[in-house]
């Protein structure tokens, strides 16, 4: 309780104060503390302020009490005084403003540590309670938890490897783990993933990783490391807290590999030099971990080279069928889809806006070729003006308006790794898609699709072509393509592939 007395027949003397409860006197003190509200407001000399701290246990916790607080020499009831108090059971906004005039009085460095300390305990209790509330105490499930790590937390549909790391978190779940998902900047919205069942460890109840792996200590059978960089971060410290944890290493696709066909493309040295910093990080994080997924079998073929080909396991993510209904008379042109803060999308769209579709405005009548995708930048969207045909349509919310509107796509990439997203996308909608073999590499593409890989502008716009013209043959790809996504990437062929990754942590 804080306040402040004066006799105004003697100002400058320190006034005496019995306070009590319910008629009780339960202690007493000296209003002899400075206040800068009563200097600013010129009382006497400032040094007027009382705090009393009531007795453990004399204030009722369930029950209305009254206080008062009277002058000791002749008993005078102070203004303001005596006070009903009601029981403190809601942080309501005058509990907090109190709180917050307490905290807010001049105090000395060892009084100001000693509430800090106060504070700092109160938030952690309350931290540890919205993390046990959320399902992190181990004794609120009895299925093994799996700890899925990742760089930012996923969204449905922005990227391949949010796709990927979705469908994964989805296959161990069907696999019977109670799953809780962390990212390493501990940011983002839960909203979707909670909505599955899926625990999120966010701020402001867990500040990092780290926190969580110490705070939880031997509460998962199963770690999840989405990326090297989660790998190398969090691998040592997964093995110190999650004593016999089983720990796997999902590469999304090998940094490396992308980084030096780059190099290679672009005639950079210093590039090459850093594929191979990448190649001694991803390795490493793959020789530490009790087993490796990638989604491509050429990844899967070399990560076998350099660790037990028993750890390797080509794991794919879900692609669910989603063919178009617009009967190819009703559509017209390609498009390229991909998010362009990714180097191997720009370079790929500049490609084809530089040298395809000029190979293709003299194979034949003109053809319209859409970019779509977010963050395109804006020297590409002027290089696009440049050439007749291209138009630029940016970020797009469904998909499925593209691929209603277009006989193919096309993934023109000159480099890259992993299994590209943007041609599962692109067959799993029944339109055929023309690749690169950078493109269509890790997949294994059926025929007919496959003898339309080519690795020239000529042979790229000769496909494309055919696509565009030849209904039966488009036909024969929209079906093969369909057919393969339904045997290869459905929810139960994941998990037959993912059962034997985690089978040893359950």
């Amino acid at each position: 309780m804080i306040g402040w007395a004066q006799d105004a027949a003697a100002p400058d003397t320190p006034v005496s104060l019995f306070i009590s409860v319910d008629g009780r006197v339960v202690g007493r003190c000296l209003a002899d503390r400075p206040r800068e509200d009563l200097v600013r407001e010129g009382i006497g000399h400032g040094r007027h302020g009382f705090d009393f701290t009531f007795p453990e246990g004399v204030l009722p916790a369930l029950a209305r009490c009254t206080v008062a607080v009277r002058r000791e020499g002749d008993g005078a009831v102070l203004p303001g005084s005596p006070r009903a108090l009601d029981p403190i059971t809601a942080f309501d906004e005058d509990l907090q403003a109190r709180l917050a005039h307490a905290l807010a009085e001049p105090v000395d460095y060892a009084e100001r540590d000693r509430r800090l300390v106060f504070l700092m305990k109160e938030a952690q209790r309350l931290r540890q309670a919205g993390a046990d509330d959320a399902g992190m105490a181990p004794e609120l499930s009895s299925r093994p938890r799996a700890l899925v790590i990742d760089t930012v937390m996923p969204t449905a549909g922005r990227d391949a490897g949010s796709n990927a790391i979705l469908s994964h978190v989805r296959s161990l779940q069907r696999l019977g783990y109670a799953v809780t998902f962390a990212p390493a900047d501990m940011v983002g919205d839960a909203t979707a993933l909670e909505a599955e069942g899926v625990r999120c460890c966010l701020s402001p109840w867990y500040v990092t990783v780290e926190e969580v792996l110490r705070r939880h200590s031997g509460a998962f059978a199963l770690v999840y490391l989405h990326r090297v960089d989660t790998a190398g971060r969090y691998t040592q410290l997964v093995r110190d807290t999650q004593r016999g944890a089983r720990l796997v290493y999902s590469v999304a696709d090998l940094h490396h590999l992308r980084t030096a066909r780059q190099a290679e493309v672009e005639g950079r040295v210093d590039l090459a030099a850093y594929a191979e910093h990448l190649r001694f990080l991803e390795l490493t994080a793959a020789r530490s971990a009790d087993a490796v997924i990638t989604h491509s079998t050429v990844e899967a073929a070399l990560l076998r080279r350099h660790i037990p080909a028993e750890r390797v396991h080509v794991v794919p993510w879900a692609v669910a069928p989603n063919p178009t209904t617009a009967p190819f008379g009703q559509r017209r042109g390609l498009a390229f889809i991909g998010g362009y803060r990714h180097k191997p999308n720009v370079d790929a769209a500049r490609y084809l806006i530089e040298a395809v579709m000029p190979a293709v405005a003299t194979s034949g009548p003109a053809i319209l070729c859409l970019l779509v995708g977010s963050d395109i930048p804006e020297n590409l969207r002027a290089l696009a003006l440049t050439q007749p045909g291209v138009e630029v349509i940016g970020q797009v919310p469904d998909l499925a308006s593209v691929f209603d509107g277009v006989r193919l796509t096309v993934a023109p990439l000159a480099y890259g790794a992993g299994v590209k997203g943007k041609v599962l996308d692109s067959l799993a909608a029944g339109v055929p898609c023309v690749c690169t073999p950078a493109a269509a590499e890790g997949i294994d593409l059926p025929e007919p699709l496959a003898r339309l890989v080519a690795d020239t502008s000529v042979g790229l716009a000769r496909s494309i072509m055919a696509l565009h013209q030849d209904e039966g043959l488009n036909q024969a790809c929209s079906e093969a393509g369909l057919a393969y996504v339904a045997e290869r990437f459905g929810e139960g062929r994941i998990d037959d592939l993912m059962r034997p990754a985690v089978e040893r942590a359950v």
